[in-house]
């Protein structure tokens, strides 16, 4: 693996891994939109794999919810496990502008969705069926670009969970997108021998990040830390946006 992609990896996931550790989210929005401003897109998303489902395997354990989890968010998991793997298929016959342009799109409506405060609670009676389309939705969109937060971000907002459900229900849908995806990338043979040894790699910054970032929680102002993360991203999203079409 040539030192500079190394290079630019590593400052990413690290960077990542303390988002992730502080705020507990954001991992594949911010490394694939930091690393598709000097690679290949579907290198950033290959190098997310492993950091992804180690990450989010120690969240499930911490939350300690995973069989509620399951229970309440089969359907949304289910849909979107099946659409991401099929949808990831074809990755490869996607054009690079507009893989570069749908991560963009896809960074600035995670951007959007993330400062949604308290949109109208969804009625018991439309759950299901509305997890079953947003799976559904979020499998399309992650399949190709790797980022389905949008979907999941909006659902779990409309559905009013606490602080505590929220952080585990997210791990889990994380992970549900994360192992399909994996084998998708396996399958369509964008995911090499080397581009796996890098992802592997990746792990060391992404667990030095979240332990960092797991300390910073309690000295920083979170709130605002996340509204200029945001900001950060969203810019970073229009610039891509900008790549992709011009």
């Amino acid at each position: 693996m040539a030192l500079e992609l190394f290079l630019i990896g590593f400052c990413a996931f690290l960077f990542a891994g303390v988002v992730k550790g502080t705020i507990g989210i954001g991992l594949p929005t911010i490394t694939i939109s930091i690393m598709a401003q000097f690679v290949d897109p579907r290198v950033a998303i290959s190098f997310l794999l492993l950091p992804a489902l180690v990450t989010n395997s120690w969240q499930i354990y911490r939350g300690g919810q995973l069989a509620n989890s399951l229970s309440t968010l089969w359907p949304f998991g289910l849909t979107m496990m099946v659409t991401i793997y099929f949808s990831s298929l074809f990755a490869p016959m996607v054009p690079l502008q507009w893989l570069v342009a749908g991560i963009g799109i896809m960074v600035v409506l995670w951007t959007a969705t993330s400062l949604i405060k308290a949109p109208p609670r969804l009625p018991d009676q439309y759950d299901k069926p509305v997890q079953f389309v947003g799976g559904f939705a979020g499998g399309v969109i992650g399949g190709l670009t790797a980022i389905w937060s949008p979907a999941m971000v909006v659902y779990l907002h409309a559905r009013k969970f606490d602080k505590n459900d929220f952080v585990a229900h997210t791990g889990f849908l994380i992970m549900c997108g994360t192992i399909p995806l994996f084998f998708g990338y396996i399958s369509n043979g964008i995911l090499s021998k080397e581009l796996l040894i890098g992802s592997g790699l990746m792990i060391i910054p992404t667990l030095l990040g979240f332990a960092l970032g797991e300390r910073l929680r309690s000295r920083l102002n979170v709130a605002q830390f996340y509204k200029v993360l945001l900001l950060v991203f969203c810019l970073s999203g229009l610039n891509l946006i900008r790549r992709g079409l011009f």
